[in-house]
């Protein structure tokens, strides 16, 4: 009897977990769409590179020749993005001309995927 009642109590938790394995959206997005419904609405922008975020950080580096700058900044919630150092596209690379290492700046970007980014402006920080 004990025997039995396990394994009725083992066959409904196996059951309970397949049906709580639901892979449809709950909030009636579709799953072909590309959207993540579990991912705060500012991820999903900027994840699109439709968002424009704000940062301050510290110029680390920068390479003219490339159009680059090398940027360590603080969090981003707007990207949900930690504190990090990373390098950025200058989306215009003519900008990289008044920035020098060491210096303090704000500045604005965009997210192209994963961790790849272009800074629409920069300036040094106040």
């Amino acid at each position: 009897m004990k025997r039995a009642i396990a394994l009725l109590s083992a066959a409904s938790l196996a059951a309970l977990l397949v049906t709580g394995c639901d892979s449809s959206p709950s909030d009636g997005a579709t799953a072909g769409n590309g959207a993540m419904p579990d991912m705060p609405a500012t991820q999903q922008q900027a994840e699109s590179g439709g968002a424009e975020h704000m940062a301050e950080g510290t110029v680390n580096s920068v390479d003219r020749a490339a159009g680059t700058v090398n940027l360590s900044h603080g969090p981003v919630a707007s990207a949900s993005w930690p504190a990090m150092t990373m390098s950025f596209k200058l989306a215009d690379p003519d900008a990289a001309a008044t920035l020098s290492p060491g210096q303090k700046v704000q500045f604005r970007f965009t997210i192209e995927s994963g961790m790849s980014a272009t800074v629409t402006q920069i300036e040094a920080a106040e």
